[in-house]
């Protein structure tokens, strides 16, 4: 039994180096398994993204993905749900490990798009999924005057 997990691992190593050097294709979900410890020093915590890169409507988008990451991964869903506009998204079945800016696209005035490269740990079989790619439309809701995610694809 020993054996075979440590074959396992091995092998988890080898296709993880051959994976670093492939290109990866945009609008495609990117997978990796890798079975996360339960001890906590084992598992990378969460840094939420410098704000202080950006600023205008952009910095206001940063600010909103954060919270929606500290929410996530709090499980707060009260909070959770107050950055929607639309208040039917429920909390996400895993846990935000790392947030990394794509890019931003069809910025006007107070609105737009920006996709995030999130590192997740699955909350049900704990399963690290690195580079998962989230397209979120952001936009300033003129009667409440906050931020709001419109919706995530």
């Amino acid at each position: 039994m020993k054996k075979l997990c440590a074959a396992i691992i091995v092998f988890s190593i080898l296709l993880s180096g051959c994976r670093s050097t492939t290109a990866i294709p945009t609008n495609t979900e990117q997978k990796t398994g890798t079975e996360v410890s339960e001890r906590e020093n084992d598992v990378p915590q969460f840094t939420p993204l410098d704000e202080s890169n950006y600023e205008g409507a952009q910095k206001e988008m940063i600010k909103l993905i954060n919270l929606h990451a500290k929410y996530t991964n709090l499980k707060d869903e009260e909070k959770f749900k107050e950055l929607f506009d639309n208040q039917d998204y429920g909390l996400p079945s895993f846990e935000i490990l790392g947030l990394e800016v794509d890019e931003f696209k069809q910025m006007k005035g107070n609105q737009g798009n920006m996709s995030i490269i999130v590192t997740v740990k699955s909350l049900e079989d704990k399963m690290l999924i690195e580079e998962r790619k989230f397209w979120y439309y952001i936009a300033l809701n003129e009667e409440e005057g906050k931020w709001k995610i419109k919706s995530i694809d």
